[in-house]
């Protein structure tokens, strides 16, 4: 059957009229200097937006070194994304539900960050092989620092992260051979592993498995410093659809990380939730637990065209925007230093009903990575 082929947004943005974006370019320095006030002011505290005029391009935007304050709001203007970039970023879903279909781009040896950094603050890895991204391999190292500098613990082991489709393949096939099912129960299926995204992680211990008790508890209260969480948590389980495995942890950055642990989330729960906040609405405001203040906000694919015009901030604030590898976009906008005695967030987070969650294994206890493979 052939396919239908999409419309070109780029064709369609050759037709604009001279004397219109010419118009658009004097409004925008009129608003700049607050001139004028229009459908591309938003307050830091996340107000609604009224985007009944057209979007200025981020080359249109006139710079401006004023922080973003309720009086002088944010200028946006769009950048193009392709739709494929929807499966790339620090906050894509992966899960039985949704495949990872990044690369292996942007990987590093762990073991070699560790050499490099001279760290000593964590026993090491089980062969330089083993490889995460960079902003993981940079947030662990620094979460190990801060875990030993208070406990004078080195015992942890880094025993899995990235892992290709035909590593989880094999895994998969081995599972299946030793419990003699059709379908492994334990194992994620080859191309929905979050270990293929590099930014997963399991921890085992030099003398034994670790759970995050005790001692190592610590790791579970401070990770989200690090931008890290604990990918699946053990009352969690019918959402994520993997049992509770309190030895993988995930980066997916600050301020997402000081949210998902802030209200018992997990991430599925979270790219929902952030779903309530699109960008023409109101915005969701985070304090992170670096003392900045933070605005996330949601943009659908558009899936009318190949690319999506993403709304970004002018005026040189610093922003990231990363797919959810669902249907969209995330926009994650530093405002800069939050209020003395900011909390977490300023949105109360509804939280789903609680559902029960499925069996652990036969002895009540979670299984080790050698025993259950996410």
């Amino acid at each position: 059957m052939a396919k239908k082929k999409k419309k070109n947004r780029k064709n369609q943005k050759k037709q604009v009229n001279p004397g219109v974006k010419a118009l658009d370019i004097i409004l925008s320095v009129a608003l700049v200097a607050g001139v004028c006030y229009g459908g591309y002011h938003v307050a830091a505290n996340g107000v609604k937006i009224d985007q009944t005029t057209t979007y200025y391009t981020p080359d249109e935007i006139q710079e401006s070194t004023e922080a973003p304050t309720e009086e002088a709001g944010i200028i946006y203007g769009n950048e193009e994304y392709p739709n494929s970039a929807i499966h790339t970023g620090t906050l894509i879903l992966v899960n039985n539900n949704n495949a990872c279909e990044t690369g292996e781009a942007g990987l590093v040896s762990l073991g070699l960050k560790k050499l490099d950094a001279d760290n000593h603050s964590f026993a090491g890895v089980t062969d330089n092989e083993l490889s995460v991204t960079e902003d993981m391999a940079d947030a662990l190292l620094a979460m190990f620092d801060g875990f030993y500098n208070e406990t004078f613990d080195d015992n942890i082991l880094v025993v899995s992260g990235y892992r290709s489709q035909e590593h989880q393949q094999e895994l998969y096939d081995e599972d299946l051979e030793k419990t003699g099912l059709d379908y492994s129960e334990r194992v994620s299926l080859p191309g929905y592993s979050e270990h293929q995204t590099g930014m997963g992680v399991d921890l085992e211990l030099v003398d034994g498995e670790y759970d995050g008790t005790g001692t190592y508890a610590w790791i579970d209260e401070h990770c989200a410093e690090y931008g890290i969480i604990l990918r699946y948590p053990e009352d969690k389980q019918e959402i994520t659809g993997i049992t509770f495995e309190p030895w993988h942890y995930r980066y997916v950055g600050i301020p997402h990380a000081a949210f998902i642990m802030e209200h018992g989330m997990c991430l599925e729960e979270y790219i929902d939730y952030v779903k309530e906040f699109p960008y023409d609405g109101e915005h969701l405001e985070i304090t992170g637990t670096d003392g900045k203040l933070y605005e996330v906000y949601y943009f659908p694919e558009d899936t009318e065209y190949e690319t999506t015009m993403v709304p970004v901030p002018g005026g040189g604030l610093p922003y990231t925007v990363s797919g959810n590898n669902v249907d969209g976009f995330i926009v994650t906008v530093e405002l800069g230093d939050a209020p003395a005695g900011g909390a977490v967030d300023t949105t109360d987070a509804e939280q789903p009903a609680e559902e029960e969650s499925s069996e652990d294994t036969a002895d009540g206890e979670a299984e080790s990575p050698e025993e259950s493979v996410e």
